[in-house]
């Protein structure tokens, strides 16, 4: 006799990796198991492989799922994520959609503004040690250049490298909640392997920049570089990247 096949709880998302399509796919899966306040939903793990996505994406999906009313997370032995209503709130969703998707454009303002500035005093202090860490970074991440969730670690240990140059402990408490939610953006947002060759290429051309002590050539790259992920955020929800982060580009 065959062993028996459990269906999945929910769908793989095929058209995007949004934290968005993440929400309606989880929503639809509640509805159709036709799921009771208290019922507990599969682990994390097993979700986020059933839709495709890493965990820090399923996390925001949940997340926003929790502050409308439909979830809740409980703690400890026998926790996990629960059913809170057997109605599922959709305004309620879409007003935490959108304070999610605010948070999210602040969070890419304070980028911005804060690893510009960190960016061009390296330029002008950065010692040998430290444009090896730099470089150490882009290394690994042209070595896993087709892995996407390894690609996101080497980006984000090169801009971990960055701040720890600046060597000002304030500076990196500042970083951690911007780096803490940028993970999950550039999760939800990012592309493919062609996206993954620009990063590392913009990559290479900062530390160039940062080791010439070249302030003109590193405002051009690092414009270029923090654009990547405004753009794909901003086309992702259907807003213009002008009218989202024009002040703060003029800013930085």
């Amino acid at each position: 006799m065959p062993a028996e096949t459990r269906a999945p709880f929910v769908d793989t998302i095929e058209s995007t990796r949004t934290f968005e399509a993440a929400i309606e796919h989880l929503v639809e899966a509640v509805e159709r198991a036709g799921l009771q306040p208290g019922a507990r939903l599969p682990v994390e793990r097993d979700l986020a492989a059933q839709l495709g996505i890493s965990i820090p994406t399923l996390r925001q999906a949940l997340t926003v799922l929790a502050r409308s009313g439909l979830l809740a997370a409980r703690q400890g032995k026998g926790g996990g994520w629960f059913v809170m209503s057997d109605l599922v709130p959709f305004e309620a969703i879409s007003a935490a959609v959108a304070v999610e998707e605010e948070l999210a454009i602040e969070t890419l303002c304070a980028r911005r503004l804060v690893e510009s500035s960190v960016a061009r005093y390296l330029a002008l202090t950065a010692t040998e040690d430290d444009i090896a860490q730099l470089e150490r970074a882009n290394d690994l991440l042209e070595l896993h250049i087709d892995e996407r969730a390894s690609v996101m670690e080497a980006d984000a240990a090169f801009h971990r490298a960055l701040v720890r140059a600046a060597r000002n402990r304030p500076l990196q408490e500042a970083m951690r909640p911007i780096s803490r939610h940028l993970h999950a953006i550039r999760d939800s947002y990012g592309g493919g392997r062609d996206d993954n060759v620009k990063t590392l290429r913009l990559h290479r051309r900062q530390t160039k920049a940062i080791r010439d002590r070249d302030l003109e050539a590193l405002a051009r790259v690092l414009d270029a570089h923090l654009r990547m992920l405004e753009d794909a955020f901003a086309a992702a929800i259907g807003r213009d990247p002008k009218d989202l982060f024009r002040g703060v580009r003029e800013a930085s």
